[in-house]
């Protein structure tokens, strides 16, 4: 009740109610605002008015999940234009002005909207969605611990599963074997593994690369836990360590450290920034810190805010945040640190917990 009045509260336009459409894209809000955490609710919708009144509309595929909760559920049981344009008229009820998400919508189920609901002026409140998810509730933030715990346990046994000849592709496997094992729905998206020369590149999908005496191993990860994410990166050397991987890895502690340091409510959400980017920028690896330095988590793991050199937006308490400084050498190697953290009046929460001293496995 409390994520559907902040809604309407952060709109920028008067609405008598807000539309949420699982067309050829499914949108998370509507697992947001429903609560729901299971299913996938594919041609499915919710109605959310101003007197707190919830409606669903769904499949018979879904109707079991659907009648969990108390909500007003209408099952459509056949899918013809007018039989679509209805079951959304029903749904909406008497409303005259209708929020929706212009953001998740296609063009063809804007149009389907705009057909089924002709007479009912639609205002995008794609702004009120995002602004409200930024903060968390209680509900999302012990979801969200979770995840990170599982994240941290997953990441701090990566060193028992190294074997020198392994490719990049089995570290991975073992990696997200690890996490559902823990008790993670599944990975929070593809994960990143990266050996030697690819940890270089920041977004770099894993290969056949062969695990060699000397390698950076480099780990960007996360698990899903009741819908919520994590997100987590680690940076260690296999056998051995040079000079150059040993600078790296401490440059970029150092950064992350900086930048937590500026982390508190009320903060510009680009200060944290460069307090990693004008530290990184005053060592030999000027120039190599080319990205963000994180972002906010929730039910998607980039769930809106950017925080970056042109970050616009004020942390707030209860934000949930990655910080995630890291520096690249093409041609030999990269090292990046990543931790989930929490916006406090005074500070920030660590939620992930996994070891973050240079380690030589």
């Amino acid at each position: 009740m409390q994520r559907q009045k902040r809604v309407f509260e952060n709109a920028r336009y008067s609405v008598d109610a807000i539309l949420i459409f699982n067309g050829t894209r499914i949108d998370p809000n509507f697992f947001y605002l429903t609560g729901y955490r299971g299913g996938l609710f594919e041609r499915s919708a919710v109605c959310l008015s101003q007197d707190g009144t919830l409606k669903v509309l769904t499949t018979p595929l879904e109707e079991p999940i659907a009648r969990q909760k108390s909500y007003e559920v209408i099952v459509q049981r056949s899918y013809s234009p007018t039989d679509t344009a209805n079951a959304l008229k029903s749904l909406v009820g008497r409303a005259k002005v209708v929020g929706v998400n212009y953001k998740a919508l296609s063009h063809s189920d804007y149009n389907l909207l705009r057909r089924a609901l002709r007479g009912i002026k639609l205002l995008d409140i794609s702004d009120a969605l995002e602004k409200t998810r930024l903060i968390k509730d209680q509900d999302e933030l012990e979801a969200l611990s979770e995840a990170a715990k599982i994240v941290s346990k997953v990441a701090d046994s990566v060193p028992s599963m190294l074997v020198e000849g392994m490719t990049e592709k089995e570290l991975k496997a073992k990696i997200e074997y690890e996490m559902v094992r823990l008790g993670a729905d599944s990975p929070s998206f593809e994960s990143i593994v990266a050996f030697g020369e690819n940890s270089a590149v920041p977004h770099y999908a894993p290969g056949l690369r062969k695990l060699k005496k000397g390698d950076t191993v480099l780990i960007d990860i996360g698990s899903k836990y009741a819908l919520y994410c994590s997100d987590l990166t680690r940076t260690m050397f296999y056998a051995k360590v040079d000079k150059v991987q040993e600078e790296m890895y401490n440059t970029v502690l150092t950064a992350q450290e900086k930048a937590l340091s500026q982390i508190r409510d009320g903060v510009k959400a680009s200060e944290p920034h460069f307090a990693a980017q004008n530290y990184i920028d005053s060592t030999k690896f000027k120039g190599t810190f080319i990205h963000s330095l994180g972002h906010s988590i929730g039910i998607e793991v980039h769930d809106g805010l950017g925080m970056g050199p042109k970050s616009e937006h004020q942390l707030k308490e209860n934000m949930a945040l990655t910080v995630e400084p890291g520096v690249y050498v093409q041609g030999v190697g990269g090292v990046r640190i990543e931790d989930d953290i929490v916006v406090t009046a005074t500070g920030y929460q660590k939620l992930t917990t996994a070891k973050r001293e240079l380690l030589v496995v």
